[in-house]
């Protein structure tokens, strides 16, 4: 029976914490608790990386799930797949704005009571632009605790208006050209900052790097854009992407992936993986039509068409009036067109983006996914927060706006050899990510520094009159 902290009104909304953790923590000689925020299938994806690197090393390590998805005990086979014992589920529940201000009261609560009563530095790692990265940070932040950002800087770069517009015109008048449009999305000076999508991502991103005491960069591009921004060089570092990592884990498991007996009929296809799932593609009736229709399309013209049921696509399908659509579709189309569940292991999606032909995704993670296994991808979005795979010729935009445009760009991806590049993320991040947070530990002691801290202006102290 699991311990009960911070009680509620009523049982189910309680924090729960695993049996002896206290007793656990106490027993420590550990100073710092290394503190793995995790939510979302993301993000203990790319956190179990850093997690498994810090227990080898024989650190205090908490695992923190805030038990943001109705589905929490689904994301169960992700950790059991990657051997991850959470300490700590904050049960948090209601409308998104109260799923924030939970986390950074209830985390917040732990944080003070493991420092004060139990005398641990907590140490927290935040993954990416979520919710849990943006509301732990506070939490940390609040009480002079700073916080690791895993895939810190990101931001999505948008081509302006005039490129889309002419893009728009180009092909309603019969002039589009792929192999053209596919290289002008290599020029920098067509993209625009600032756009709040994904919602509400793009927010919690931001806000995150002001309470950041070591920022992890996926990308050479990302430290820049923090530079600009004005946060300091020296806590900036380029380590890649852990997901790289998480990869190598998980290629050792598709042996024994079940994919193919979920969607036997993708099986010796070339077939595209499908996921949408970004609020602004589910919730604005016309989005998630044109990109509906666009599958259609594809599938009416014979291309083989794997998409994934996710939580907020299923949504869009029954509130728009598609479920009947759907099911004909899978009836009409046996030999090319499959609709299914999500896939449980990360091994599964791991194994199908590799065999795929093309991957098309509103997804972040999975255009990264696709780069590493060598699988071109189409990003469903006006513009993208991977923008380094557009520049590296390994993705391309498909804004979801004409249903005949979008299936236009996605046949110019499928099996293109061109799209077909390195892996631009690295190797072993996580132990770059961790040898870092040690050097800072032991340089400075902690990772929240006031100005004559981070400036090492305290030995010119003088108070002598």
């Amino acid at each position: 029976m699991n311990t009960k902290i911070y009680p509620k009104n009523t049982e189910e909304n309680e924090v729960f914490i695993r049996d002896w953790f206290w007793h656990d923590i106490e027993e420590s000689l550990a100073k710092y608790a290394h503190i793995i925020m995790i939510a979302t299938k993301p993000d203990i994806i790319k956190q179990a990386p850093l997690y498994l690197e810090l227990k080898k090393r024989g650190e205090l390590v908490i695992l923190v799930h805030t038990g943001q998805h109705f589905d929490y005990n689904l994301s169960k086979w992700v950790l059991a797949e990657f051997g991850m014992d959470v300490d700590v589920n904050l049960n948090i529940f209601g409308p998104i704005h109260k799923k924030f201000s939970l986390i950074v009261e209830r985390l917040g609560n732990f944080l003070v009571e493991l420092n004060e009563k139990y005398k641990k530095i907590p140490v927290p790692y935040v993954h990416w632009d979520t919710l849990t990265a943006a509301t732990a940070d506070k939490a940390a932040f609040l009480n002079k605790f700073a916080v690791v950002h895993v895939e810190a800087g990101i931001r999505t770069f948008t081509p302006n208006k005039n490129f889309f517009v002419d893009l728009f015109y180009d092909f309603e008048n019969g002039k589009f050209d792929w192999n053209t449009y596919y290289k002008s999305l290599q020029d920098l000076n067509v993209y625009e900052r600032g756009s709040l999508e994904p919602f509400p991502e793009q927010f919690d991103t931001r806000s995150i790097e002001g309470s950041t005491g070591y920022f992890a960069a996926p990308v050479e591009l990302y430290r820049d854009t923090l530079i600009k921004e004005g946060f300091d060089p020296v806590k900036i570092e380029v380590v890649w992407n852990t997901v790289v990592d998480a990869i190598e884990i998980s290629k050792k498991k598709m042996s024994s992936s079940k994919a193919f007996e979920t969607f036997p009929n993708m099986k010796w296809k070339d077939f595209i993986f499908v996921t949408i799932h970004r609020r602004e593609n589910c919730e604005k009736k016309e989005r998630f039509l044109t990109l509906f229709y666009a599958l259609k399309k594809l599938v009416q013209d014979g291309v083989p068409v794997c998409f994934l049921g996710l939580y907020a696509s299923e949504f869009a399908i029954d509130n728009y009036g598609l479920r009947a659509e759907l099911e004909e579709m899978k009836e009409k189309y046996k030999d090319n067109f499959a609709y299914g569940p999500a896939l449980a292991h990360h091994a599964e999606v791991i194994d199908m983006i590799s065999k795929a032909w093309a991957v098309v995704t509103d997804s972040g993670s999975m255009q990264e996914e696709a780069n590493i296994v060598w699988t071109p991808c189409v990003t469903l979005r006006f513009g993208s927060d991977r923008i380094e795979t557009v520049l590296a010729w390994a993705n391309i935009i498909a804004p979801p706006t004409n249903s005949r445009l979008i299936a236009e760009i996605i046949k110019g991806a499928i099996g293109n050899k061109e799209m077909r590049k390195e892996n631009i993320y690295g190797s072993n991040v996580s132990e770059k990510i961790v040898n870092w947070v040690m050097w800072m530990l032991k340089t400075h002691g902690k990772l929240f520094l006031l100005d004559d801290e981070r400036l090492g202006l305290e030995r010119f102290v003088d108070y002598k009159i």
